[in-house]
């Protein structure tokens, strides 16, 4: 069986936190043998929209992949626009995966500081970014799993 391959979209607003998040992420698909492309998009918002863009694309012909990464950072400011922002982009990619049978690895951090993130996106801290991609890969694996059945 081939290698997965695995798309991560992730989102650059805060790029020191977005550089941890990646850094994970492309270290456990590394780890497991899986080839992987990368997309950028300016904050959490545009993920689900690169998600539905790269789905498209493969509906087109383009190179397909058998799971996704989405990584990104919101961190609360002082208005409501955070709560819109997480609500609206986690919302997105839910119905994208739900909808379309995806394998997806959610690293999209929701914080209410800056140290809560720095915490969560680097890989020698808690890793979120590699968290994600293992969970990416074991949702392809469980997928493989069950269609080997049908």
């Amino acid at each position: 069986m081939r290698p997965p391959r695995v798309l991560v979209i992730e989102a650059r607003f805060y790029d020191h936190i977005a550089d941890g998040l990646l850094n994970g992420a492309v270290a456990a698909l590394a780890a497991a043998g899986a080839d992987h492309h990368r997309m950028t998009v300016p904050g959490i918002l545009e993920l689900p929209v690169a998600l539905r863009f790269a789905l498209d694309s493969q509906a087109a012909g383009a190179v397909g992949y058998d799971g996704y990464v989405v990584l990104g950072c919101a961190i609360r400011g002082e208005t409501d626009h955070y709560a819109h922002v997480c609500h609206e982009a986690m919302r997105g990619i839910q119905d994208l995966a739900l909808a379309n049978s995806l394998a997806i690895g959610n690293g999209v951090l929701t914080v209410h500081n800056e140290k809560q993130a720095l915490d969560r996106s680097e890989p020698e801290r808690k890793n979120i970014g590699g968290l994600a991609a293992r969970a990416c890969l074991r949702m392809i694996a469980l997928k493989r799993e069950l269609a080997a059945k049908a």
